[in-house]
């Protein structure tokens, strides 16, 4: 329960908000922004003309026009003390025919707001935007200080950041005490599990599948079946659960061969395969050990047939990464927590990797996914539920207030 006058009424404002949340939302579904399909200007112009209409500064900047940033604040200069982060950009909606509704037509039914990228992370930039609106429109808060909220771009192509939070820390343009990454989330995300992406090459030697070099082995090396099996040997390497703290229910886990292709035609063999290596890391494992742990099964599998040669490409090295879990910003999330939905949130680290390891090396103790509760990220019918925009608009602006 908020018993603090000034909170209650930014409550107040927050719950005002409701129908126009419910509408912003649905609009910003309706705005395709599929990672390498669409670029993020639309949605992106969607948001800064709001947050303008809200009475918040909106800015729009990025390296990329087509692809740019989005800063809004509750004031123009100070201080930040709470950042709040959303990624502009969705994966594809896949077969539309499993949706109940349309993934792009933003559909308000049963307290639920459906369409691609509801709760990943439309729902949180709006639960995000309107806690700034209540914040600015709320006299007595931020006297000394200010809220911010960062829309990025690319962040489902695998979550360099290029584009979006080391473009914009190049430009002195992210700062705060703490950050909030508005997933859909109910617990407290102290960091997140590393992940390498690799493609993977064998080169073999292409022969007739009907020659007799072929038949007696004189010639030709099968680069598909060489790959398979140093994907076979990859997928038997075990590691232990790990040791460090908030990491212990997690293991590196390493998934060969997500994609595949190789050959040229039914009746040539094959001199050519490549695959993609997908690597969940914990603390132990960093690239070194990883690629140590690749050239040892890469040389087990070619002592079987000299003729095939592998290598390998690193297309994404995200570290493990997990905040000072002493920072005030998790201690100020578990009260307003608590007031809010009636339990104290567990401290974890989640499974999946995101960009909360790009502020955590920039200094900012971040919360990696809190969100409005909703389901189905990167699955058919995803959706954010209405009362949890309400939800996630007050704890984010609770926290801004106590953060100052």
């Amino acid at each position: 329960m908020i018993n603090d006058p000034l909170e209650q009424r930014l409550t107040q404002a927050i719950r005002a908000f409701e129908p126009d949340m419910v509408v912003f939302c649905s609009r910003l579904l309706q705005i395709p922004s599929v990672n390498g399909v669409h670029d993020e200007l639309d949605v992106a112009q969607a948001i800064a003309d709001q947050a303008r209409a809200l009475g918040l500064h909106g800015l729009v900047i990025g390296e990329n026009p087509r692809r740019p940033n989005v800063i809004v604040s509750t004031a123009e200069r100070g201080a930040t003390g709470l950042l709040l982060l959303g990624h502009l950009d969705t994966v594809p909606a896949g077969d539309e025919s499993l949706w109940r509704y349309p993934p792009f037509s933003g559909t308000v039914a049963d307290g639920k707001i459906y369409g691609r990228g509801a709760i990943d992370t439309k729902g949180g930039m709006t639960a995000a935007l309107y806690a700034l609106a209540a914040l600015s429109r709320t006299d007595g808060v931020l006297n000394s200080g200010r809220a911010q909220l960062i829309c990025v771009p690319d962040e489902e192509s695998g979550a360099t950041g290029d584009l979006g939070v080391k473009f914009l820390h190049a430009r002195g343009l992210l700062s705060g005490k703490g950050a909030i990454y508005a997933y859909s989330g109910d617990k407290i995300v102290l960091g997140h599990r590393g992940l390498i992406r690799y493609r993977l090459r064998c080169q073999g030697q292409a022969v007739h599948t009907g020659s007799s070099e072929w038949q007696d082995r004189t010639a030709g090396a099968n680069a598909v079946t060489g790959m398979a099996r140093l994907l076979l040997a990859l997928e038997q390497v075990e590691t232990p659960y790990s040791a460090v703290r908030h990491f212990e229910a997690f293991r590196t886990v390493i998934t060969p061969g997500t994609m595949i292709s190789g050959g040229v035609s039914v009746n040539v063999v094959p001199d050519q395969c490549e695959a993609l290596l997908d690597i969940r890391l914990t603390p132990e494992y960093n690239l070194q050990r990883v690629e140590r742990l690749l050239d040892s099964c890469i040389r087990e599998v070619a002592a079987g047939n000299s003729a095939l040669r592998f290598s390998y490409q690193c297309m994404n090295y995200l570290p493990a990464a997990i905040s000072d879990e002493n920072a005030p910003l998790f201690s100020i999330l578990e009260q307003v927590i608590g007031q809010v939905k009636g339990y104290t949130p567990e401290r974890v680290v989640a499974g999946p990797a995101n960009e909360g390891y790009l502020l955590i090396e920039r200094g900012i103790p971040t919360a990696c996914g809190l969100g409005p509760g909703g389901g189905n990220a990167h699955a058919p019918d995803e959706y954010v539920e209405v009362q949890g925009l309400v939800d996630a608009a007050t704890i984010f602006a609770l926290a801004a207030q106590r953060m100052v």
